[in-house]
């Protein structure tokens, strides 16, 4: 696996994530569940990188109605 155009890859625990998305760690752990969010499996654990996570709010992002 390549590194994002030389920069470090940042990994971050259920915790970080669910604390920077906002979200209780329930209800991180039932997008996971459902593979609606992006992560990597490091030994046995769960680990997301701050690119994913923008490009899935980005990708979940509603437009206002006028």
């Amino acid at each position: 696996m390549s590194a994002d155009s030389g920069s470090t890859l940042e990994l971050m625990t259920i915790a970080e994530t669910a604390g920077l998305l906002k979200v209780s760690k329930s209800t991180l752990r039932r997008l996971l569940g459902n593979r609606k969010i992006p992560f990597h499996k490091v030994g046995g654990s769960i680990r997301f990188t701050k690119k994913d996570l923008v490009s899935f709010l980005a990708d979940n992002r509603v437009e206002a109605i006028d």
